[in-house]
């Protein structure tokens, strides 16, 4: 528990929140974590740009806070201007608008492209970030800033010179560095000596991902197992050296699951509704996704598997299709709903088409469609070379889908592995493999296909990943407690 009753003030910056902009688990996060914040009698508010997408979807949402905000970035003055909303009652948001970088389709880039300006996008944005405190209702005592977009908050914080805020920053992904190039230098707007091996340097060019990590008072990743390996040349992508370093001021803290929205008992994008009590909802649920996906009625009696994901490398689909022909000899069949790149898309796109009669591929964003999808299934795949925490197999667990998992960062945290039958009751909750090999996904899948054949078993099995509890409130705690100390 917090060792002080004070209210304290807590800004979080986050390049996406939930529900108004997504790419990933990071605005989850950030959408669910100040409530949780907030229930434990802190103060929390967030920031984040004011994208195209969010003021078309909520345009009377946010109102103009009169708030002018001028940024100076490489010899010229930037204005931007402050919008305020709520993300829930209680929670205040703030947008920083700025049509020259945010009046755009895409957060980070557009039709498989990045932004060839993202430096300059979010080295503005931190500095509005700065710029706006004097005019927010509450100045806050911390700044939780979230992966490369917001790491230059920490060494403009160390220009300002303030005694508050303080700055915690928060790694979700390593694999994304938000690297600058030596001649975008000057429009980060920080004095020569930050940019050195000791500073943002790396490999001849500037990460502001390294921003963050050297220069916060404290630093967070997103599960205690990816702190580890984020210290190790396999696992630090060209900054373990730094982590390290740093290993003093880093703690691992979980993400949570807000079950406010993803609990199967009152999931209001699913077909049937389900509890640990009383699964015959998640059998409609199945045979709901199988006639939404094209699938013979039949397989409502065998292995349904699961993906919703990134499409990238970090996330194992070279595995998957690695695999594919001996999963499919199992007789499950493979749903995969994601984006991203577009090789990955195509590897995807190409299991459907090898595999008509068991393998279906949706690709892009639809929320509905995860919910539906990961409570009609009977197992969800997560074969990624790394994971700093994910939350696909949280919520599977809360689904009664039991998680097939590579044991790595937050997915070997989170997720215990089948044992064999235990006499005095299941507590394990899902199949893990450790080696970033086919033949391990697939001795995975084949422990999971051979319990799915034991109904009983595998019920208990389920019914005990369903039991988990990852919610927000532990993981909160533990974010109080670090804001205490960086206070003292």
């Amino acid at each position: 528990m917090p060792t002080t009753t004070a209210k304290r003030n807590i800004l979080i910056a986050s390049s996406e929140v939930w529900p108004l902009a997504q790419t990933g688990g990071l605005a989850e996060v950030a959408g669910s974590l100040p409530g949780a914040l907030a229930q434990l009698g802190a103060r929390p508010a967030v920031i984040m740009p004011a994208y195209q997408t969010v003021l078309d979807k909520k345009p009377d949402h946010f109102k103009n806070t009169g708030v002018s905000l001028a940024v100076s970035q490489g010899g010229q003055t930037i204005k931007g201007r402050l919008l305020r909303g709520e993300l829930e009652p209680g929670v205040p948001v703030y947008l920083v608008a700025c049509d020259q970088f945010f009046d755009r389709p895409g957060l980070y880039g557009y039709g498989g492209q990045e932004f060839p300006d993202n430096p300059e996008r979010f080295a503005f944005f931190c500095r509005a970030v700065l710029a706006a405190l004097p005019s927010l209702e509450h100045p806050p005592d911390i700044i939780l800033a979230n992966d490369w977009q917001t790491g230059l908050l920490m060494p403009y914080l160390i220009e300002l010179g303030l005694d508050k805020p303080r700055g915690v920053f928060v790694i979700h992904n390593m694999g994304y560095l938000g690297l600058v190039p030596p001649e975008k230098w000057p429009v980060l707007d920080l004095p020569d000596h930050y940019n050195n091996f000791d500073g943002l340097e790396y490999f001849g060019q500037s990460s502001l991902l390294k921003a963050g990590l050297v220069f916060s008072r404290a630093l967070v990743t997103v599960s205690p197992s990816y702190a580890r390996e984020a210290q190790t040349p396999e696992g630090g992508q060209g900054l373990d050296g730094a982590m390290r370093h740093h290993a003093h001021k880093l703690t691992g803290i979980l993400n949570g699951v807000d079950y406010k929205v993803w609990n199967p008992k009152a999931d209001r994008f699913l077909p049937a509704n389900y509890c640990v009590r009383s699964l015959k909802g998640k059998r409609l649920c199945k045979a709901a996704l199988l006639a939404e996906m094209g699938l013979p009625s039949t397989a409502v009696d065998l292995p349904l598997i699961g993906m919703v994901s990134r499409l990238t490398a970090q996330k194992g689909l070279s595995l998957v299709a690695e695999a594919a022909e001996d999963i499919f000899r199992t007789g499950a069949a493979l749903v995969v709903l994601g984006s991203g790149e577009p090789v990955y898309e195509e590897m995807v796109r190409d299991l459907a088409e090898r595999f008509p009669d068991q393998c279906r591929a949706f690709f892009g964003y639809d929320e509905a469609l995860s919910h539906r999808l990961i409570a009609g299934s009977d197992l969800i795949l997560v074969p990624s070379m790394y994971e700093p925490c994910g939350l696909i197999q949280l919520y599977a667990l809360k689904y009664g889908s039991v998680p097939i998992v590579r044991a790595v960062g937050g997915l070997n945290d989170t997720v215990r592995d089948f044992a064999g039958h235990n006499p005095e009751g299941f507590w394990d909750t899902g199949f893990k493999f450790s080696q970033f090999q086919d033949k391990a996904l697939v001795l995975a899948v084949r422990r999971a296909v051979d319990l799915f054949a034991q109904p009983a078993d595998f019920r208990a099995l389920v019914k005990a990943g369903m039991k988990e509890d990852f919610s927000w409130n532990s993981s909160a705690h533990k974010y109080l407690e670090l804001f205490e100390k960086v206070l003292e």
